[in-house]
């Protein structure tokens, strides 16, 4: 597979990762100074969705790069996909 795009994609992964982290800590960080537990549930919600997209985004972005891996000439199942199921 082309490294360029390994690469970015592996880069937006961790982005990713990394501001639904951020999200779940905001939140935890306003639950303990004792927020309204009504308030956070709206943003519990936002922060899952955000996870949920970002699951659907990567997942099309592999599908992709399996067609890309494909039109290189190479087999898909060659080539391991980037996305680590959880």
């Amino acid at each position: 597979m082309a490294s360029n795009v390994e690469q970015s994609l592996a880069a937006v992964i961790g982005a990713m990762q990394h501001l639904n982290q951020q999200f779940e800590d905001k939140i935890e960080e306003l639950r303990q100074k004792g927020k309204d537990e009504g308030e956070l549930q709206v943003l519990v919600k936002g922060a899952m969705a955000m996870k949920d997209a970002s699951g659907i985004y990567l997942s099309w972005a592999n599908h992709y790069i399996s067609r890309l891996v494909k039109a290189e000439g190479m087999e898909p199942e060659d080539e391991e996909s980037i996305i680590v199921e959880e």
